[in-house]
């Protein structure tokens, strides 16, 4: 800022407002303020510098405590109830009200639904609860990234600015090293008051706020604190819900540009978008702007496949002001409460209803029942949406809903090209894609190294796998045009998916490589759902069980199974306690394989993968996930191989063995690509590949 500061300003002849805020405003781009105060009436204190701070596209950024005049009350509540409203006033309109105190509520209600002015709530949790946040600090920044830090007496009202006896300190961090240090010490104070992780307090958005009535309505300056709820407790029959943005979340480029294609689409279309790059978030946007839009009367309804990540979308939905009624596990757990709420949106009542659930119960009669009720716009969510092309499903999708949105890193269905068109059909085709490559480079996801690791099978497994793949080319054979497979078939692919995912070898492997990092943390396990030998002869267990118990009984490390048979409420637990470190290694199937989010996780040890490539790209995708604990992620892929004499041409299996590797290049291919040791691993797995003389394969799975 190329202004002349006094390092101190006090009404001593001198107005805070006059003197101090009214120069540095103009200046300035963002203006971190924390206050106990706040009245909408400081923006006719210094009303030009505001002008001028606003349209040069200035933001805010502003914490106080729940104490509000009722003007204000009544429009921050608009604000965020009432957005669309607010967001199709125009700027020249509202600058009549910034020159007149008795106005500047309206202003204030037009820059948070417009989102220049972003206000959290600060809260004391200590008792007694009458206590109030009362703290003055501020940071005024400028398009070229110089930082002014302000404390003092000065809360942010007219009367402060313009009228009481208040003191202004001034810490430029352009000047001395102690004043870079003060300045640097208010913007941490801040940035965690802004991110809710300062003792003592509880910081929330607006918009929670609102819905947990916790906005009191109190005369500026009076110093009796009505009491605070010892909980936020937020009542969905008691209050709206909303459609507003958290103030802390900074969407990506690769999302506003994901946000802006399904807009130019007319509200349909799919989004194919990396495992771990942020399509919740982006839906979210979505959702919240349809509602800016369109205006109240808007139904959202998120479809995901699997019951934990309905729940967590619901809580993610939650920071949006949504209170999606969670519809699974038994009609009579929410079939009342959505018909109820269907009537509201329907009559007025309600301006936003939305609905969480599972595809299994979108596919049932009543939930269908319910969704033909609506006849107000609706937005369907359909989370991992490649689970939606089945005949079954596809049919259940409410034909109702004007606009659909569709969430996936890999929408294409694996060998069905009927169910992807069902699905372009449905939601429209993918308007916007974007890659791992692109997520890497943008460090939206974590780099990562790749190691396959090969395990031969021993004469019996080979056998085993030789007799049923002699059984199943004789479906090879069948005529041409009977695209269907038999059950027959499909049973014999079954066994021997088992056969390989269940290598005796992969075991031992797996506790000689786990022996040297005892220490570890953050580690996932891929299982198979077969079975292998127990420690007693004849004894057979499940793999994922087997593979517990070695790393827990065996090595001593903290372990613990996460599969369908896990209850809800468990597996939120365990997913707490790994991301915590509590327990070093969690063992799973499939249920890790979609959806859920465990960014913490540094290394994967993938025992089984089926071939198709939903599955390990899915699987990559949890690895990659940014956390702040890492920077780079460990992926360890264990191939099936044919005991080496197999692969040695002129022996009777060699054509059998050749199909064996064959069948795993796909997923060597796609994660050598982009691994950072991509090179190593290609090399590995060429030496393999000479043996069985299919060195051509890897070219035509890279094209």
């Amino acid at each position: 800022m190329s202004l002349s500061l006094d390092r101190v300003y006090r009404s001593a002849g001198v107005g805070v407002g006059r003197d101090f805020f009214a120069r540095t405003l103009p200046a300035a781009r963002l203006y971190k303020r924390a206050a106990g105060f706040f009245s909408s009436s400081v923006f006719a204190s210094a009303a030009v510098a505001w002008e001028e701070f606003f349209e040069t596209g200035g933001r805010v950024q502003l914490i106080c405590s729940n104490r509000l005049s009722s003007s204000d009350l009544s429009a921050l509540r608009s604000a965020v109830v009432d957005r669309p409203r607010w967001r199709r006033r125009k700027w020249e309109d509202m600058l009549v009200s910034v020159s007149s105190k008795a106005n500047t509520s309206d202003f204030l209600a037009w820059l948070v639904a417009n989102d220049r002015l972003s206000l959290k709530i600060a809260v004391v949790k200590t008792a007694p609860r009458n206590l109030l946040y009362h703290e003055k600090i501020g940071v005024l920044l400028d398009a070229a990234g110089n930082a002014l830090a302000i404390s003092g007496s000065a809360n942010e009202t007219f009367s402060a600015w313009s009228a009481n006896f208040e003191r202004v300190d001034l810490f430029p961090n352009w000047e001395d090293d102690n004043s870079k240090t003060r300045c640097q010490s208010i913007e941490t104070a801040f940035a965690g008051l802004w991110c809710n992780q300062t003792d003592g307090l509880t910081v929330l958005d607006l918009g929670q706020a609102v819905l947990s009535d916790l906005l009191v309505e109190s005369p500026e300056g009076d110093s009796a604190v009505p009491t605070v709820p010892a909980e936020i407790v937020v009542d969905r029959f008691l209050t709206p819900e909303l459609l507003l943005p958290p103030s802390d979340v900074e969407l990506f480029a690769h999302q506003r540009a994901a946000i802006d294609a399904w807009a130019r689409s007319q509200g349909r279309g799919i989004l194919e978008m990396a495992t771990g790059a942020g399509k919740t978030v982006t839906a979210l946007h979505i959702a919240s702007r349809l509602y800016d839009a369109i205006g109240p009367g808007l139904c959202v309804v998120i479809v995901a496949p699997f019951i934990h990540l309905v729940d967590q979308w619901t809580k993610e939905a939650q920071r949006y002001g949504l209170r999606p009624i969670r519809c699974a596990e038994g009609v009579g757990r929410w079939l009342a409460e959505v018909g109820v709420t269907i009537d509201a949106l329907n009559s007025g009542a309600r301006q936003i209803a939305s609905f969480a659930t599972t595809s299994a119960t979108m596919s049932s009669a009543s939930f269908m029942a319910q969704m033909k009720r609506i006849r107000r716009p609706i937005l369907i969510i359909g989370d991992e949406v490649h689970n939606y092309g089945s005949k079954e499903y596809a049919s259940a999708l409410p034909t109702n809903a004007q606009y659909r949105l569709g969430l996936s890193a890999t929408p294409t269905r694996w060998m069905d090209p009927d169910g992807t068109k069902r699905l372009t059909d449905y939601f429209g085709e993918v308007v916007y894609r974007y890659g791992l490559r692109e997520a890497i480079k943008d460090k939206v996801l974590t780099p990562y190294r790749y190691y396959p690791i090969f395990v031969e099978l021993d004469e019996d497994e080979f056998e085993v796998f030789l007799d049923i793949s002699r059984l199943l080319s004789r479906y090879a054979r069948r005529d041409a045009g009977d695209d269907d497979l038999p059950e027959g078939a499909k049973s014999l692919l079954f066994k021997r998916a088992r056969v390989l995912a269940s290598a005796r070898g992969k075991i031992p492997l797996l506790r000689a490589m786990l022996s040297k990092r005892l220490d570890d943390d953050q580690i996932l396990v891929y299982c198979g759902d077969g079975s292998v030998e127990g420690p007693d002869d004849g004894d057979l267990l499940r793999q994922v069980e087997a593979v517990t118990t070695m790393i827990g009984s065996d090595l001593g490390m903290r372990c613990a199974s996460y599969t369908a048979r896990t209850p809800s409420a468990r597996r939120r637990e365990l997913l707490a306690d790994f991301a915590s470190g509590a327990i070093q290694v969690l063992v799973a199937i499939r249920c890790l394989d979609e959806g859920v989010d465990v960014p913490s996780t540094r290394t994967a040890y993938i025992l089984a993968s089926s071939t198709n490539p939903r599955q390990f790209v899915q699987r990559r995708g949890r690895v990659l996930r940014r956390s702040s604990s890492k920077h780079r992620a460990e992926i360890y892929d264990f191939f099936v191989a044919p005991p080496s004499d197999a692969l040695t041409t002129g022996h009777s299996a060699f054509a059998f063995a050749k199909s064996l590797i064959r069948g795993q290049v796909a997923r060597a291919a796609e994660f050598a690509e982009l691994a950072e040791n991509g090179p190593v691993a290609r090399r590995d797995v060429m030496q393999v590949l000479s043996k069985a003389h299919l060195l051509d394969t890897w070219e035509s799975a890279d094209e």
